[in-house]
């Protein structure tokens, strides 16, 4: 049974205790205030890490779009270039052998000149002296033989010489050309390259520093989300020390009707999962009970339980827990009998319950 709260106590406590003028009531308004003013700063906070993932989700997909481009661009550029590697490597060796052939088709037009002017300059011998230097007619003929087929073949490797050179002086100009319009190819490429590179550098430049700002938003908003909690515990202290100070029994002012029941705190979640059912448990517990319970956190999403100094997947995150300060006294064997538990030992956790037996 509920016990009848005096109707101006009541108001006072709503009120922020206006009528009870006490240190306790400075207090709670002062909190009130505090807290009021780290949500707003919580707010701001999580605005501009919000604002920060969100360019950084469009900044990281720029990048990999950049990415995406340069690598035909990196694969052609490296294909062209080892092409044109190739090309003047064989130019260079072409014109080496080129070096070599024009230096032999000097050479064998000083033989072959030096050859006309000795058989011009030379007397002919005549009939006698040939008779006569010959050892016999076979050996004339042999001689005379041996003469021409030296001119011939004189003569033929000439020939053959300059026209492996001119062979090498087409391949050297048809090589220098290739040459030039593959160094154009790759130094067009490599600068469509550059230009892509260049564009993923900055992006990624700006990439980081978008991370550092929200790494900077998301260490501060755990700061405040950590000093938020300790601000409400604060708050539900005060309230609860005013209450007794009015004699009002266990009432905070944070419900209007104030006196015994659960009031989840303002902007706390017992709509996921199981909380509902929590929040059922807990008011008929309290109003059973004559206990005052405050609901000062349901569900909590991953990134906010980790910025209060929990983790990405505990029972919060769920939907499957409720801190209440209220319950710090209460036996687990109560708890139990209303279909509650407090699954984590220590003085810290004493407010922490569950439903009995849930997952």
């Amino acid at each position: 049974m509920v016990h009848p709260t005096p109707r101006a106590a009541v108001l006072a406590l709503t009120a922020g205790l206006i009528l009870v003028p006490s240190a306790g009531a400075v207090s709670t308004q002062s909190l009130q205030g505090k807290l009021d003013a780290q949500q707003r700063r919580e707010q701001g906070t999580r605005q501009g890490l919000h604002a920060d993932r969100a360019r950084l989700k469009q900044v990281t997909a720029r990048v990999q779009e950049l990415e995406a481009q340069l690598a035909p661009l990196d694969s052609d550029l490296q294909r062209d270039a080892a092409r044109l590697d190739e090309i003047q490597t064989e130019l260079r060796q072409t014109r080496s052998s080129l070096v070599k052939l024009r230096a032999e088709t000097v050479r064998d037009r000083r033989v072959l000149a030096s050859q006309l002017v000795a058989q011009y300059e030379d007397p002919r011998p005549g009939l006698a002296e040939v008779v006569l230097d010959a050892r016999g007619y076979s050996d004339l003929l042999s001689r005379v033989g041996q003469l021409k087929q030296v001119a011939e073949r004189n003569a033929q490797v000439t020939v053959t010489v300059k026209k492996a050179k001119d062979a090498a002086d087409r391949a050297e100009k048809h090589l220098a050309e290739l040459s030039e319009s593959e160094a154009a190819t790759v130094a067009t490429e490599r600068t469509r390259r550059d230009a892509v590179a260049h564009v993923r550098l900055e992006v990624v430049q700006q990439q980081a520093s978008i991370e550092r700002s929200r790494d900077r938003h998301s260490a501060k908003l755990s700061a405040l989300g950590r000093k938020e909690d300790a601000l409400r515990k604060q708050l539900v202290k005060a309230q609860r020390a005013a209450a007794k100070a009015a004699g009002v029994p266990l009432s905070g002012g944070t419900s209007p009707q104030g006196g015994y029941g659960f009031f989840p705190a303002a902007g706390t979640n017992y709509g996921v999962h199981d909380e509902p059912e929590l929040a059922t448990r807990l008011a008929k517990m309290a109003n059973e009970l004559h206990l005052h319970l405050i609901g000062l956190s349901g569900y909590r999403t991953p990134q906010h339980s980790v910025e209060v100094g929990g983790f990405a997947n505990d029972p919060h995150t769920r939907g499957e827990a409720s801190d209440t300060p209220g319950l710090e006294g209460v036996p687990e064997a109560t708890l139990n009998a209303y279909g509650l538990t407090r699954p984590f030992a220590g003085a810290a956790e004493a407010d922490h319950v569950q439903l009995h037996g849930a997952g």
